[in-house]
């Protein structure tokens, strides 16, 4: 009996977790936004994917003691780009997702795979000096896909973004689409002794 309860308790566990994450997404059939010409002859393109990409959240670690488990986790973040720096003009494209993911973790292989859904809560592209203006995108959702390799509470790997977004007034949505390279760190909380 109380092998049996004790193997119940270990199979059922859950561990709480505090993290964030750091990423770059880079143009995946991302429309072109602007194309910016400098002085010196050369141009830009700024693309609706692309950006840094800094996030902190929490999540929960199902079957924590078994090989086999289940993660989710909730974070805010800001994805960030911008042109390249100039005398006379600024341009800053940020974006604020919401993201709720979950993945099949396994311990053994060092690996997670997963996905869910991202909801780009505010996003503008503002610009200052010869630029000045800004343009703003109404909220939006998407989808993500990752596959992650794991060590303890570290991963690294790869995410494609699915997303729309389009301006306020606008007839037709830019495609954001991004391929993306994550690295996270999420602390496990230790649970309280005699919790378990």
């Amino acid at each position: 009996m109380v092998a049996a309860t004790t193997f119940s308790a270990h199979a059922h566990a859950t561990t709480f977790e505090l993290g964030g994450s750091l990423g770059a997404d880079f143009n995946a059939g991302a429309d072109t936004l602007l194309v910016l010409h400098y002085s010196d002859g050369t141009s830009q393109d700024l693309k609706a994917g692309n950006g840094l990409l800094a996030a902190a959240g929490g999540g929960i670690m199902f079957f924590d003691q078994q090989p086999h488990r289940l993660e989710t986790q909730l974070t805010i973040g800001i994805k960030y780009s911008s042109m390249k720096p100039t005398n006379n003009a600024s341009l800053d494209f940020v974006r604020v997702p919401i993201e709720l993911l979950a993945f099949y973790r396994n311990e053994d292989w060092h690996f997670r795979v997963g996905g869910g859904g991202a909801w780009y809560v505010s996003n503008s592209l503002s610009g200052g000096g010869a630029l000045n203006g800004d343009v703003k995108f109404g909220p939006a959702l998407g989808a993500i896909a990752q596959a992650d390799f794991v060590w303890g509470a570290f991963a690294v790997g790869l995410r494609y973004t699915l997303l729309q977004l389009r301006a306020d007034g606008a007839d037709r949505s830019a495609n954001a689409n991004s391929f993306g390279l994550n690295l996270s760190y999420f602390y496990r909380i230790p649970k309280p002794r005699g919790g378990e």
